[in-house]
């Protein structure tokens, strides 16, 4: 007899068949700290006599975040339009304003040579409208003036009540009785963490749950800093100029008036471990009336309480400026105490996604000089020795420390996780696939586990221990993998389900365009848009994009022959380039590398399927139903439906 999950998939695979359409719901991008296009909304003059000729005045809808020509051609006015007045945080020259659509966040910089320079959200986007056929009021993008602190983008644009309603009509039009889903980007989870602390104050206290029951299913939270990034302080001390061709210092002049920056500074986690000691800063100066240097050192926990701009303030007025915003915007806010830890939002179904093992800055140490407010950078050090969490470190911009703190909304210490290594390629079932149960050990790390077999720390494995099946989850490995931290419980008859995806290689920006990450969003999201709780099933990932399918040189064919064919078009360079995913497979073949299925489940699904329906595959690997996967092999060929419940 088949599994009621199984029945239900083969419920699915009929309709499908039939051209049926697939359920969706909307879905909300927030973007994160300079991660979207900011326009001018007054004109301004730049009455530079040299440069004047050169390009033009600013004008209204003028693109000013990002605009290299200006920025080439006319630096200093473009850096006095990007500046606020720094103790009000309103705008000083220029008035700029968020640029709203899907424009707005796919390229910063539009054009043939910094177009992809500038894309971020362009892959995420594009999967979107392609693979679940959304339409464009499907997809809200809540565009913010990332300068801005939280308590500012209410007070000035009235951002978070827009944002409210926003989703309120979203999901009255669009989502047929459930939520949206809500992906944040890096600064955008901190916006989106205010957004829920607003939002009890703006309904009520009892309220607030219900109000996000109704209108959030799930919530991907990528690349968050949740304790903060060290990268922050290096650009309010020394500066940074991201690629951009402006001074270090310039650059340092002009993100001190963003009070957004204080937003995402190093913070201690609760309780505390040994790594919210770590020396974050050191600086090295000369007290007046001294004649030696003194060195002081700065942890998290001197950062978050403001001795750090408190004791700087006395060498250098900036950070007397910094301390006074971060006074009036952040510990005098009513709504939200950034400095403390965010607990696990009260969301159905949360996903923190992030980028592991690559080098990420995490301490640095600055000397005085004898420009006042100018700091020269003795040295800094990546995540390395002492500072390294688990064997691991974080995404280039937010060390493992910050983003592992995501492993807390799992559950308190001794909860149960499931854990599942896969590879970033394509697999199939009972292939390279690592299972585990551990227990959450949050007394020394809140990203630590305990072996439910072998009783033995993830963090601190024993050396004089053999290898184990441990040991792969969390040490080094040859190959690109991801590693799912996932826990369920039921409360008042609702399933609540957490899932932390650590994917190796992915960086900080770049993991909005990973292939790996996009596979299993796609996995993940078709699971919330069909209504279930349970996250979506890992035992395979058979080819979906014709970038799965390459050519094996040894075997003269196509890589993995039951899905892929070659199929030459104009263009291609490579034989790789001309393997793509088949467009009819032979119906009754059934792949040798497939989970079998047996006899009784076959007759099951042949009496409830027509083996003689087919449709056709408009967008490769998808049906042209919508937003239903088909994995060629799993829905067309009825033999190959998967009879355990997973549905790819």
């Amino acid at each position: 007899m088949l599994s009621a999950m199984a029945w239900r998939w083969l419920v699915v695979a009929a309709l499908v068949l039939h051209g049926a359409s697939a359920a969706t719901r909307p879905v909300v991008l927030i973007p994160g700290f300079a991660s979207s296009q900011l326009v001018a909304w007054k004109k301004h003059a730049c009455n530079h006599t040299i440069q004047r000729n050169l390009y033009r005045d600013v004008n209204v809808g003028d693109r000013i975040w990002l605009d290299a020509t200006r920025v080439l051609a006319q630096s200093d006015c473009w850096l006095r339009c990007m500046r606020l007045d720094q103790r009000s945080q309103a705008d000083a020259e220029c008035r700029l304003r968020a640029a709203e659509g899907l424009a707005a966040i796919s390229e910063l910089d539009p054009g043939l040579v910094t177009g992809p320079l500038s894309t971020i959200w362009r892959g995420l986007t594009t999967h979107l409208v392609e693979h679940f056929a959304l339409e464009p009021s499907e997809i809200v993008v809540a565009t913010y003036d990332w300068r801005l602190p939280p308590s500012r983008l209410q007070e000035r644009d009235q951002f978070f009540l827009s944002l409210k309603q926003k989703i309120e009509h979203a999901v009255a039009t669009h989502a047929s009785g459930g939520g949206l889903v809500v992906i944040a980007h890096s600064m955008g989870n901190n916006v989106f963490r205010y957004f829920l602390a607003w939002l009890r104050h703006e309904v009520g206290r009892n309220h607030w749950r219900q109000w996000i029951d109704r209108h959030v299913a799930a919530f991907f939270a990528i690349g968050a800093p949740l304790l903060g990034s060290p990268e922050a302080l290096e650009l309010i001390t020394s500066g940074l100029s991201q690629g951009l061709p402006v001074a270090q210092s310039e650059m340092r002049k002009l993100v001190v008036t963003f009070g957004s920056i204080l937003s995402f500074l190093p913070i201690p986690s609760t309780p505390r471990t040994s790594h919210d000691l770590d020396v974050i800063v050191s600086v090295r100066y000369q007290s007046p009336g001294q004649q030696q240097s003194v060195e002081r050192n700065y942890t998290s926990v001197d950062i978050a309480s403001g001795a750090f701009f408190h004791e700087m303030a006395a060498h250098d007025p900036v950070f007397g400026e910094l301390e006074m915003v971060k006074a009036r915007f952040y510990n005098q806010d009513d709504v939200l105490d950034a400095f403390v830890p965010w607990e696990r939002p009260p969301i159905q179904s949360v996903y923190a996604v992030y980028g592991i093992n690559l080098p990420t800055k995490y301490n640095f140490r600055y000397q005085s000089t004898d420009r006042v407010g100018h700091w020269y950078q003795l040295s800094l050090e990546n995540e390395s020795g002492s500072h390294r969490v688990c064997g691991k470190t974080g995404d280039q911009t937010v060390p493992y420390h910050s983003l592992s703190w995501a492993h807390s909304w799992l559950g308190p210490s001794g909860t149960l996780v499931d854990i599942t290594r896969v590879p970033q390629s394509v697999y199939f079932a009972t292939e390279r696939i690592k299972r585990v149960k551990a227990l959450r050990e949050a007394s020394t790390h809140h990203a630590d586990y305990l072996h439910s077999g072998r009783q033995r720390r993830c963090c601190r494995p024993d050396a004089s221990e053999a290898p184990s099946l441990f040991d792969g989850l969390f040490g080094k490995s040859r190959a690109d993998h991801i590693t799912f931290f996932e826990t369920s419980r039921v409360e008042q008859g609702q399933t609540w389900t957490t899932g932390v995806w650590e994917i190796e290689g992915a960086g900080h920006r770049d993991i909005l365009s990973s292939q790996a990450f996009l596979r299993e969003l796609r996995a993940e999201l078709r699971h919330v848009f069909e209504g279930l709780s349970a996250s979506a099933d890992k035992s395979a990932r058979p080819p979906a994009l014709d970038s799965d399918c390459y050519w094996n040189y040894r075997q003269a064919r196509c890589e993995f022959p039951d899905f892929c064919e070659y199929r030459y078009a104009f263009g291609d360079v490579t034989l790789d380039q001309s393997c793509r995913l088949r467009q009819r497979v032979a119906a009754g073949h059934t792949p040798s590398r497939a989970q079998p299925v047996s006899n009784g489940s076959r007759a099951a699904v042949e009496s409830a399927v027509d083996p003689s329906a087919r449709f056709s595959m408009d967008t490769p690997g998808y049906c042209a139903a919508r937003c239903v996967y088909c994995a060629r092999s799993q829905i067309e060929v009825h033999s190959r439906l998967p009879i355990d419940g997973s549905f790819y």
